[in-house]
């Protein structure tokens, strides 16, 4: 759509030099992640069980991780409530 565009060649080039730089190590990075999901499948395949225990697993770190955002979330409201009161003091 955008390829003869200048700015578009320029990234163009800044990519293949990067990938020129990382050499293979580029390509692991792509690599590693899938033999480690396919051995998540075969292992989930060999314990059933164990698709429970990681789906358990991950419910509860996203409920820590919500439950840490809103108790952020009431006190920066609770400072900024606090802060305006004390400019309407003023």
């Amino acid at each position: 759509m955008f390829t003869g565009q200048q700015s578009s060649v320029r990234f163009f080039r800044t990519g293949q030099r990067m990938s020129q730089r990382a050499g293979g190590f580029g390509r692991w990075l792509l690599v590693v992640p899938g033999l480690i999901l396919i051995l998540f499948g075969v292992a989930i395949l060999l314990w059933p069980e164990l698709l429970a225990y990681m789906v358990a697993g991950l419910f509860i770190a996203i409920g820590v991780s919500i439950t840490g955002w809103g108790w952020r979330f009431s006190r920066r409201q609770r400072n900024t409530a606090a802060r305006w009161e004390t400019i309407d003091e003023y």
